[in-house]
């Protein structure tokens, strides 16, 4: 088995974790600021879409080169109908 450490000079290795630390920092503050000023009820909504944006996001990383799942429709709310018929106008 190849050792990477013999194959790789140190600095690329450390040039690569600094940018995997770096694109980790930057999703987290997004996520962080997307959550805040997302309002309670909207949050079903975010959520979803926001794991997706960090699934995208992981392809950057050596590991995340798998297959992607399903991806999964956020949950549209049913309005709940008062009475059979709507008045006319």
């Amino acid at each position: 088995m190849i050792d990477l450490a013999s194959v790789v000079p140190a600095y690329v290795l450390l040039a690569a974790l600094a940018v995997i630390i770096v694109l980790l920092t930057v999703v987290a503050i997004v996520a962080r600021a997307v959550v805040a000023k997302a309002r309670p009820e909207d949050l079903q909504h975010i959520l979803p879409g926001l794991g997706q944006v960090l699934a995208a996001l992981a392809l950057f990383l050596p590991w995340g080169r798998g297959t992607r799942g399903p991806t999964v429709a956020p949950p549209v709310p049913v309005r709940e109908r008062r009475g059979g018929r709507r008045p006319r106008r």
